[in-house]
């Protein structure tokens, strides 16, 4: 046993020091999951410890950037909060398999299959399904952005941006506006439906909404988002509020809780810089912040950052 522990060690800590990118944590990374695989050894299946080491390590891992990302955001342009995340089509093609998706009718499973396997072109299918070619474009461009939509949910991305014509976005754009009308009129009755049970913090009324800008969505954990909402305040500053929401059954969002303030929030200045830098650059393809240019701290004490919101401002 003693060997199967040393070897998982080893395994362990590869797969998360690619994860990581750091070798000391890797290792206590790994560490953690040894020490897992030694106290659950009796229950698990023998010829499965590879993928079973792989999925702790990677929850571990996913724990570790979700725990460390929590109370900060880095802004890179005034109103930029994330990156697109990009999925070629070739991945999608290559992970589409349509009758897993039970979230697309059977009449839409049918139009796709004829267009991803049978490569039917566009104006046979528009003939077949008696729509427009327009149309038709339109619908097979929100069916593949739903699909996106459910592979970026189930991997191991963290953050990532509202994918245009999805019907989360579309949720999630029509709770902001009734949210922003709720704030405008200091009532949140409005809000009732989205808010049965949720946890309201009294930092709700200093947030002053003159102009909604962007948001990104945040996985936290199974069915657990956080939407991270940023906007212009009455004096034109930038500020950045989260709520977390769960999926109810009806596919609505329903509040958690609301607002979560972040500790700080940090905008980089470009003056510092020599060549312009984008969000992409500082996140990895989990949509989060790489620590290419330091921690907050590194950041702050090298002059090319400055703080301009802390949770202190929505106290008292």
């Amino acid at each position: 046993m003693d060997q199967i522990i040393n070897i998982a060690f080893e395994k362990g800590k590869f797969i998360a020091l690619k994860y990581v990118q750091d070798i000391d944590l890797a290792e206590e990374i790994a560490q953690l999951a040894t020490i897992q695989l030694y106290l659950n050894y009796d229950k698990i299946d023998k010829l499965k410890i590879d993928t079973w080491i792989f999925k702790v390590i990677r929850n571990l891992c996913m724990d570790y950037y979700r725990k460390t990302s929590k109370n900060m955001e880095i802004l890179v342009d005034p109103l930029e909060l994330s990156q697109d995340i990009a999925f070629q089509e070739s991945h999608v093609r290559a992970e589409l398999d349509i009758e897993s998706y039970d979230f697309i009718s059977e009449t839409d499973k049918k139009l796709l299959k004829k267009y991803y396997n049978l490569n039917v072109p566009i104006p046979k299918l528009a003939q077949d399904f008696k729509i427009k070619k327009t149309r038709l474009k339109q619908k097979i461009y929100s069916l593949e952005n739903e699909i996106k939509l459910f592979h970026l949910i189930n991997s191991d991305i963290v953050y990532f941006n509202p994918l245009p014509t999805t019907k989360l976005t579309k949720k999630i754009d029509n709770f902001i506006n009734i949210l922003i009308k709720a704030l405008h009129n200091n009532d949140l009755t409005s809000m009732r439906r989205y808010c049965k049970g949720a946890i309201i913090h009294d930092s709700i009324e200093k947030i002053k909404i003159k102009s909604y800008e962007t948001c990104r969505v945040k996985v936290i954990e199974d069915k657990n988002y956080q939407i991270v909402i940023g906007y212009l305040d009455l004096s034109d500053q930038i500020k950045v509020f989260n709520i977390k929401f769960t999926i109810a059954k009806a596919g609505n969002i329903q509040v958690l809780e609301m607002p979560i303030i972040p500790e700080r929030v940090i905008i980089l200045d470009k003056k510092c810089f020599e060549k312009k830098i984008t969000a992409k650059e500082l996140t990895n393809e989990r949509g989060l912040y790489n620590n290419k240019l330091g921690s907050m701290e590194e950041i702050e004490k090298k002059g090319i950052g400055k703080v301009i919101q802390t949770k202190e401002d929505f106290e008292g």
